[in-house]
């Protein structure tokens, strides 16, 4: 029975039955885990903190958690039975290095979702998505997507892939982009704690490390048929969360910076993959970026001022350099060690840099025009032309069964008036923020009283006078000091995790890289070859001379 399924999906798909087996299972268990994590997050946003620990959102993440562990399992069951050909065995055992891989990726999971507890139970049950444990959370989930994709690989077949196959092929990479734009949430649900620098770095990072695969792994059209599909998987979550009665997050593209990366392909070819992949982040991280943050402001989401753009656009460029170089090594292209060294800690440092958070010295009269309901907010700032070149000054209403945010506009020098009533009372947090560069700050105007954690009400008042301060301080009361010896522990066990699965992974691509057919599309890109000149797979001459 097992031998005759596998036997009809590797025909039908051109991939052997177990990793089709795997992939497909695995899939399903994401987009399941894609819908929780949105709908955590929506609801920390409208709602607050979880009352309990076994909230629907929570049972659907963890549920996908345990069944990618299952997957892993199944699919060596199913690879051992079948007699499947992969180079790992253990007695009898016939194990598919991607399998072991995703096995290793769910185990450190695991291990996050313990030292998110313990950081929890330490600093309190903060709602931040990018908390240190939520990061690993997050990095085991994005890195089982790619692992589901390395399985699809690995058991690619002489005969290559069949239209179903290339199909799943580029749904498999959708599924990393995906993954990778999980960090991008908060800023997508329109309530960021971070500095927006951060925001244009993340979009080009997830761009290089699952744009550039689909290129070179696809052919031409990889990359925007890569994009197209992530629009298709994600735009019916959007419309869920709506559905759900949340707040609906704000969708990426991604077009853009996929256009850009067939236009490299098409005009200077991929068989140098060193060139390929700078010329490709120079074209991300400007006309992909534009692209993006136009549709950003067509949509009224974030946008970054002139005065932030010196820092953004370096930190930019460090991503984007890092992300299209390490996503060409995962696509299987040699590369020099010492570029793929450099390019983990171009990324390291360009999104590193933007989570440190700072406060400025400025001050805010804040007026309301009613103290119930929904209120007008008049901000006076000093000095007055502190909020000139920022790159966020609204004011936000959140949890309190909703999201609702007000622009500032300035009515005379130094004074400003928001352009809608926001509400004032009830379970509402309503805060005044203003993020200038790596400065990220809020006053509060008003603010519900929190039993469980001992914060008392900020009222409402007709006139507050008030220095801005952290942004932890109003929207994250839950969070305080703890012993620093669980920090040191969580950071520690954070990094021997990380560890341990980027050498996992790097094992992984390199055993695959041996069978360089595993990587290659099957059609042959003859955009830019010279006339009569021998097609290659990039569709230039061969060249000796190689980077």
């Amino acid at each position: 029975m097992t031998r005759r399924l596998t036997a009809e999906l590797e025909r039908r798909t051109g991939y052997a039955g177990w990793s089709v087996i795997g992939a497909v299972s695995g899939l399903v268990l994401l987009g399941l885990a894609m819908i929780g994590l949105h709908w955590d997050v929506a609801w920390h946003v409208d709602l607050g903190r979880d009352k309990q620990v076994f909230t629907l959102p929570h049972v659907l993440i963890l549920a996908a958690l345990v069944g990618l562990m299952a997957v892993s399992l199944v699919t060596i069951a199913v690879a051992t039975a079948t007699q499947a050909d992969v180079r790992l065995r253990f007695r009898r055992w016939r194990v598919p290095s991607s399998a072991l891989l995703l096995l290793l990726f769910r185990a450190g999971g695991f291990v996050a979702f313990f030292l998110d507890e313990l950081w929890h139970r330490a600093y309190g049950v903060d709602v931040t998505l990018l908390s240190p444990p939520h990061l690993g959370l997050l990095a085991s989930g994005s890195l089982s997507a790619i692992a589901l994709w390395l399985m699809l690989l690995e058991g690619r077949t002489e005969a290559g892939p069949t239209a179903l196959g290339r199909a799943l092929h580029v749904v498999t990479l959708a599924s990393v982009l995906i993954a990778l734009s999980t960090y991008q949430l908060e800023f997508d649900y329109g309530v960021p704690l971070f500095s927006l620098v951060l925001l244009p770095v993340l979009l080009v990072a997830a761009s290089g490390l699952a744009l550039i695969p689909a290129r070179l792994a696809i052919g031409p059209g990889g990359a925007i048929a890569v994009a197209v599909t992530f629009l298709a998987l994600r735009g019916p979550v959007t419309l869920l969360m709506g559905a759900l009665g949340h707040t609906m997050p704000h969708l990426a593209l991604y077009l853009p910076a996929a256009l850009a990366v067939e236009l490299v392909a098409w005009r200077a070819g991929t068989d140098r993959p060193v060139r390929f992949a700078v010329t490709c982040a120079g074209l991300i991280a400007s006309l992909g970026l534009a692209g993006e943050w136009a549709w950003q402001v067509t949509v009224g989401h974030h946008h970054i001022a002139a005065g932030s753009w010196p820092l953004a656009a370096t930190l930019v460029i460090a991503a984007s350099l890092g992300g299209t170089l390490l996503g060409t090594a995962l696509a299987g292209r040699d590369l020099p060690p010492v570029a793929t060294v450099l390019a983990g800690l171009l990324l390291v440092v360009a999104v590193g840099m933007p989570t440190q958070r700072r406060v400025g010295s400025v001050d805010a009269v804040v007026s309301l025009d009613r103290l119930r309901g929904d209120a007008l907010v008049t901000v006076e700032l000093r000095p007055p032309t502190a909020a000139r070149g920022a790159d966020l000054f609204m004011v936000w209403a959140v949890q309190g069964d909703g999201r609702v945010r007000g622009s500032l506009r300035e009515v005379e020098p130094g004074v400003y008036r928001s352009n809608r009533r926001v509400p004032v009372g009830g379970e509402w947090k309503t805060v005044v923020v203003l993020y200038r560069g790596t400065e990220v700050m809020a006053v509060p105007i008003a603010l519900p009283a929190d039993r469980e954690i001992g914060a008392s009400q900020v009222p409402a008042v007709s006139i507050r006078e008030v220095a801005f301060g952290s942004v932890d301080a109003t929207l994250l009361r839950e969070a305080h000091d703890g012993p620093r010896w669980t920090a040191v522990l969580v950071y520690a066990g954070l990094a021997a995790v990380m560890a341990v699965w980027l050498g996992f992974l790097a094992r992984a691509v390199a055993s695959l890289r041996r069978d360089r057919t595993r990587w290659l599309s099957g059609r042959v890109d003859r955009s830019c070859a010279p006339a009569g000149g021998r097609r290659t797979e990039s569709g230039l001459r061969r060249r000796r001379r190689r980077f």
